[in-house]
């Protein structure tokens, strides 16, 4: 299989195992957006239930739509209730109160601006309505999401963000570095070395380093309510997960030992 094969079965595999947090009974008749959508494998899964009375998938990325609207075409079925359209970075392209239910799984951390993505949520939002959030904060083991290329947790913490930038940098200019399918040309050659734009995450433009104290201020500001907000530390079972849940309960460093979070925005009635 494609490097770019391998990612969408990962990804697919990924976005079914974070729906088991959440109900099926969330989609019953509801007008969903599944924000973020990339090549659309939440918003098919979501739409293969037959419960919801409407999808629409939403990204910025036109490449991973194209994808996703290419898949649509041959699942005529399922055009019934589902589409696809290009996001803005300046809004959604959305009515008022025109949807009931939000999605946003594996995509928060990359909003550059989240405060007005929030407002925006809560403008398109019914009364009522609801937003189901994965997210994985940026002080976490992970939070810069450079693993496949530094894969050591809170590296960003004990090193800096510049040395993880030159470090990415000569990593990958080693001969023995794999890159993956979007570092690659249409060719199959490696694309030019593009850490040695940056130095830091915000000149880099894709993670936002937000975390879960302004998160809370954020969403209290644009007139929502946490409903619901569940963290997970870096281990699932055994010592490891009680290690982790017993670092996650600390007023400081517990953020840095949660790996992702599980939240349930509401708007008020």
């Amino acid at each position: 299989m494609s490097d770019m094969g391998d990612y969408a079965q990962w990804r697919d595999a990924s976005l079914t195992s974070s729906w088991r947090h959440f109900s099926d009974d969330e989609l019953i008749d509801k007008d969903v957006l599944d924000f973020g959508c990339g090549a659309g494998q939440l918003s098919f899964l979501l739409a293969s239930k037959g419960l919801a009375r409407s999808i629409t998938g939403i990204d910025i990325d036109t490449a991973a739509l194209g994808r996703a609207q290419a898949q649509l075409e041959g699942e005529p079925d399922t055009r019934d209730i589902l589409r696809f359209i290009e996001g803005d970075v300046e809004g959604l392209p959305l009515e008022a109160a025109s949807i009931d239910l939000i999605t946003a799984f594996d995509c928060l951390e990359h909003v550059m601006d989240p405060e007005s993505i929030l407002a925006d949520w809560e403008r398109v939002l019914r009364p009522g309505g609801r937003v189901l959030i994965e997210w994985f904060p940026f002080k976490g083991p992970w939070g810069p999401h450079m693993e496949a290329l530094i894969p050591l947790p809170w590296a960003h913490v004990f090193f800096g963000e510049k040395a993880m930038f030159r470090t990415a940098q000569a990593i990958y200019d080693d001969p023995n570095f794999v890159p993956r399918h979007w570092d690659l040309n249409r060719d199959g050659s490696k694309k030019p070395n593009k850490w040695s734009q940056w130095s830091s995450f915000a000149e880099q433009g894709y993670v936002n380093g937000l975390d879960i104290a302004d998160f809370r201020t954020m969403v209290r500001s644009v007139g929502l309510k946490i409903e619901r907000l569940d963290k997970s530390g870096f281990g699932q079972s055994g010592a490891k997960k009680a290690i982790g849940d017993t670092l996650m309960a600390l007023p400081i460093l517990g953020e840095y030992a949660t790996s992702y979070t599980v939240i349930a925005l509401e708007k008020p009635r």
